[in-house]
């Protein structure tokens, strides 16, 4: 589902690196399937890195897709739920960046992605995440679950999760987490709060959640 608030193929939301994923990426060189594309800003950064050998995308806004194909093999356009992609067993890593808290059954997508990848394949996805205190906060003493143009109550967004829930769909996909993250907000008293409890509510003060999976 695309953010309708982003209608242009040049704006920051299709062209932004996420160089915050760079470090859950695998050596490579990779052969990659990108899931959400966007203007693929991402895939040329692996490929300019040696990350990657080859990238395919998908993307549901054509515009971008048509200057990420200015990098990728082949970028197919339209909605991941509503495709039948004929893969099998031909990636060694699927990037989902920001894309399956759009989907109405992500862990039908994750199991696809299961068959894309090569038996020693994996899986990097990045989600919001909804244990972050200023969601609770406004929850909990302000009565409000409102939505937004972008961040984690982006308008747009069918699915929530927290470290927890998105690891047991990992599992229930047959994947193996193998490394995790939390982007922190930066701010000196997240910081120092975070050093002072030795990270225990790290997942309250993050933001953003990374993983690493590899297939089962």
């Amino acid at each position: 589902m695309r953010n309708s608030a982003f209608q242009d193929p040049s704006a920051e939301y299709y062209n932004t690196e996420k160089h915050f994923l760079f470090h859950m990426i695998p050596d490579g060189p990779n052969v990659v399937l990108d899931l959400g594309c966007a203007a693929g800003v991402v895939g040329k950064a692996m490929l300019e890195s040696n990350k990657a050998v080859e990238v395919t995308g998908v993307e549901i806004f054509e515009p971008a897709a048509a200057v990420a194909r200015k990098h990728y093999k082949r970028v197919h356009v339209g909605d991941i739920e509503e495709m039948n992609l004929s893969y099998d067993k031909c990636f060694d890593l699927v990037i989902c960046g920001d894309v399956l808290e759009h989907l109405k059954d992500p862990g039908k997508v994750l199991r696809q992605i299961h068959g894309w990848l090569k038996d020693s394949g994996r899986v990097v996805c990045c989600v919001p995440n909804v244990r972050y205190w200023r969601i609770w906060r406004d929850l909990i003493f302000k009565g409000d679950w409102g939505y937004t143009s972008n961040g984690i109550m982006d308008q747009t967004h069918l699915r929530f999760f927290t470290t927890k829930s998105f690891k047991r769909m990992l599992a229930e996909a047959s994947f193996v987490v193998e490394r995790e993250d939390m982007r922190i907000a930066v701010g000196p008293k997240q910081e120092i709060f975070n050093r002072l409890t030795m990270g225990v509510f790290k997942e309250f003060l993050g933001y953003q959640m990374l993983f690493l999976a590899r297939k089962n």
